[in-house]
């Protein structure tokens, strides 16, 4: 009797479906999934349906639901205990059968439900990274506050395969335009390298740097020029005559920053911040940042700060790839990702937002310029001055650098010890300038890029909105009474130091939508 109850439920079951449009197969059953008719899959269930069934590619029903953003059957299927994360063909979770769908709403909708968003499929490639790939503009934005660390890789692929939305996305939430990959690639270089034009006049719109070298010295105009791409190699080099050669004042500094957030904001319609720093404020003396220690050295000089990187292997130089071109995740193991000095808590879905923290890193700028230190001698350096054509030009102490209001004020070399020579000792030149409209000083070390000033953020205070200038040495006190000093800054976070637990802690790159 119970053998014939059930076939005489399933045979009303399968008439039902049948009445829906439905057929009582898994061709019924993926149908009324993608179709969201939840009134069918659970009549189908209630007639003893095989609810784990794969469809012909091999996929469950809750990879289909994401794929068709289905969000009603996704429900039901997680009240059935469907796991959300179940890992499917190729390893890829209903997550990312969502992002490469383009599915945004069902990709958010799934992380609010809890979906993991670090899982990595087959390939090494994360959800974000495939929203990336693809150009998912709307996906990214939702995955990125998931993905604080993994933003610097995310955007040099993202310059890789030319993705100029993408691009401005992810800075938007903290990816830093000054990272690279291990063989010191930029993300300007990568586009460049690869002939995305769109892509490379964003990362020079929003602060890429035309003259940074890689390790072995290539420029990304030297990538677009070795790589056939004429017109993008014209579009790089027309920006040297429009950049000064000179070296910025904190003044300027923090009001080009500070310029620069507020235009940002203001393109995502949202209302201008009465607290913050104004160019006019800076010029009137009254700085909102406190003067270093004393007897602290001039800080933030650019060989001075400690490079505490990743590191893997880089096959990008072996293709180039063509737009939406499938990268695999070992293209982009080579960029250079600073690790989390406190790591998130046990099980948490989103990585930290330092809530305990008053303070909001918002901006890193390291202003580089067009003029490399090719060699000292004998109290003489060798310059080479970028632009159409470089000039190589010989200067020694009291001479003028041509073109600009900076003058040599001596040219010696010096015992440097570093990593990148394995802790030994080297000589290495150095040409100290000053720029005569500020009296502001600088040291350029031969082989290194020329900086126009020291490396900078610019930090938030969550409490009284008010923004700081912050290099390292630094000390100020925020909004709510706590006193902190600067230890360092990088392009994707500073280390800071409470004063009075002496508690180091990190503040990552946030950006305006950070």
């Amino acid at each position: 009797m119970g053998l014939s109850n059930c076939r005489k439920k399933s045979d009303t079951a399968a008439k039902e479906v049948m009445e829906a449009g439905y057929a009582m197969t898994a061709e019924g059953w993926f149908s009324a999934v993608r179709g969201n008719d939840v009134a069918v899959l659970r009549k189908m269930v209630d007639g003893g349906f095989d609810e784990k069934i794969k469809d012909a590619e091999g996929r469950g029903a809750l990879h289909v639901a994401a794929a068709s953003g289905a969000q009603e059957a996704g429900g039901f299927l997680l009240n059935r205990r469907s796991s959300i994360d179940e890992k499917g063909v190729g390893g890829t979770t209903p997550l990312m059968a969502a992002v490469m769908a383009g599915k945004p709403e069902m990709v958010r909708w799934l992380l609010r439900q809890g979906a993991d968003p670090k899982p990595k499929d087959d390939s090494g490639f994360t959800a974000l990274m495939l929203a990336v790939n693809g150009g998912a503009k709307t996906s990214v934005e939702e995955l990125a506050p998931y993905h604080r660390d993994d933003l610097d890789a995310a955007l040099l692929l993202a310059s890789l395969v030319g993705e100029a939305d993408v691009i401005d996305s992810l800075t938007n939430y903290g990816a830093s335009v000054y990272a690279r990959m291990e063989d010191g690639r930029t993300p300007l270089m990568l586009a460049a390298q690869n002939g995305h034009k769109d892509a490379a006049e964003m990362l020079i719109d929003i602060g890429a740097s035309r003259f940074a070298t890689s390790e072995s010295g290539a420029t990304a105009h030297g990538l677009a020029v070795a790589a056939g791409h004429m017109d993008l190699a014209e579009l790089i080099e027309k920006g040297f005559s429009g950049d000064v050669l000179a070296l910025e004042s904190d003044e300027e500094v923090v009001g080009a920053m500070d310029e620069q957030l507020r235009e940002e904001r203001n393109t995502q319609d949202k209302p201008a911040d009465d607290h913050s720093l104004t160019a006019k404020e800076s010029s009137g003396g009254k700085m909102p940042w406190n003067q270093p220690l004393p007897g602290q050295e001039k800080a933030g000089a650019l060989s001075d700060a400690p490079r505490d990187f990743n590191t893997a292997a880089d096959p990008i130089l072996a293709e180039r790839p063509a737009k939406n071109a499938k990268i695999t995740a070992n293209t982009m193991e080579g960029a250079r990702i600073g690790k989390r000095e406190r790591s998130a808590a046990q099980g948490a879905r989103k990585d930290e937002t330092e809530d305990d923290l008053p303070l909001v890193m918002r901006h890193f700028r390291q202003r580089e310029l067009p003029v490399e230190v090719k060699q000292v001698s004998g109290g003489v350096a060798s310059l080479r001055i970028a632009g159409s054509p470089a000039k190589d030009v010989k200067v020694k102490a009291g001479d003028a650098i041509p073109g600009s209001s900076l003058y040599v004020i001596r040219v010696y070399s010096r015992t440097e010890q570093g990593k990148l020579n394995d802790g030994a000792p080297i000589r290495v030149g150095i040409v100290e300038v000053e720029d005569a409209r500020n009296g502001r000083k600088m040291e350029w070390t031969e082989g290194r890029p020329a900086v126009g000033h020291d490396p900078v953020a610019l930090v938030e205070d969550a409490t009284t909105g008010r923004r700081y200038l912050a290099k390292p040495g630094q000390k100020f006190t925020s909004g709510d009474g706590r006193g902190f000093i600067v230890n360092d800054v990088r392009p994707g976070q500073i280390v800071i130091e409470e004063t009075a637990s002496g508690e180091v802690r990190t503040l990552r790159l946030r950006g305006p939508k950070g």
